[in-house]
């Protein structure tokens, strides 16, 4: 009778032990479902696009987001290469060092341009996860989302930051980068540029008597005038005030940047037809030559002041080289 007791408690406990384990099995597939509803709400209801890949690379599946981003339904997408949205900005080294990160690193994620299905173009933040399968297959995650307009209001921050906001040419910080680089290219290369300082006769007197309305227009369209003298290459820039520069890169001769010196004089005495009426001013422009007239910004943009107020004091309308001689261990300027 006790050995029976003792058996039927054995079987007891035996049954105890399996009805928790199924209890625990039950509860961890019911964990497993919850979490799979979770995971599948977070892909149907992400702002973000989301593009499932098998191994070879063809979308399996893509998430609501990615229609609402790209234009492309999943009937579209689904059996088809992420290539796609391929934009042509990119070449083979880009994809091949996207693709070597991915496979050594599982991850890779950056900035690209993909075209969507209106054929418009687009910057995204991607970043692709590669998913082992263990027993099963290989999987691609991908997910991004369109940046296009941070991107543009970034850009236009800096535009902001390194230009004149009323004629929006550059303005003296970037002009300084700029005359900065002209000096570390022509050292390297043995090349020669000219440095131009303009400054408009009589602006003052146009300011005081139509009014600063009629002064910016005037600024706005005597730029318009400077950019029209020189290439696409060279920099012209607002310093401040009536006060212009211009970097003449390459420069193949002095006679060209006589020319267009005398072309900017010319062209800066043209009448202006302001909406307060017509008025005529004139300009002074001073050139320093690199190397010739110095080999440092502060020396070429100080030079080439000086040649500007001799212009000035020279009658105004013109324009006037700068060079220097030697007199003992003193150097003087004296102006062409």
């Amino acid at each position: 009778m006790a050995v029976f007791g003792y058996l039927q408690f054995v079987r007891h406990r035996e049954l105890a032990q399996r009805n928790a384990a199924l209890e625990q099995e039950i509860l961890e597939c019911r964990q497993q479902e919850e979490a799979l509803r979770i995971a599948d709400a977070v892909f149907e209801h992400a702002a973000e696009a989301i593009v499932v890949t098998d191994a070879a690379n063809n979308i399996v599946r893509v998430n609501p987001a990615f229609t609402a981003i790209t234009g492309y339904t999943a009937a579209e997408a689904v059996g088809r290469n992420p290539r796609l949205l391929k934009s042509g900005r990119h070449d083979q080294a880009f994809y091949a060092q996207m693709w070597s990160a991915i496979e050594t690193h599982k991850h890779w994620e950056g900035e690209i341009w993909n075209r969507y299905k209106d054929g418009e173009i687009h910057v995204e933040w991607l970043s692709i996860v590669k998913i082992d399968g263990g027993q099963g297959p290989i999987h691609y995650l991908a997910i991004f989302h369109d940046i296009t307009q941070r991107k543009a209001d970034e850009e236009q921050l800096r535009f902001k930051a390194h230009h004149d906001p009323l004629t929006e040419l550059p303005n003296r910080t970037l002009f300084m980068d700029r005359l900065q680089t002209a000096i570390s290219q022509a050292h390297r290369y043995h090349r020669n540029f000219a440095l131009l300082q303009i400054d408009l006769d009589r602006f003052k007197e146009v300011n005081d008597s139509l009014g600063h309305s009629a002064g910016d227009q005037l600024l706005v369209e005597a730029a318009r005038r400077l950019v029209s003298c020189v290439r696409e290459t060279d920099t012209v820039a607002r310093l401040g005030g009536d006060e212009f520069a211009i970097i003449l890169s390459e420069m193949t001769s002095l006679e060209e940047v006589k020319q267009i010196a005398q072309r900017i004089v010319n062209l800066l005495g043209e009448p202006y037809y302001l909406d307060a009426g017509t008025v005529r001013i004139s300009g002074c422009v001073g050139i320093a030559l690199y190397p010739r007239d110095g080999r440092e910004v502060e020396q070429l943009l100080r030079n080439a002041d000086i040649a500007m107020y001799a212009a000035k004091e020279g009658g105004r309308n013109q324009y006037r080289l700068f060079a220097t001689q030697e007199h003992a261990d003193d150097v003087q300027a004296s102006l062409l």
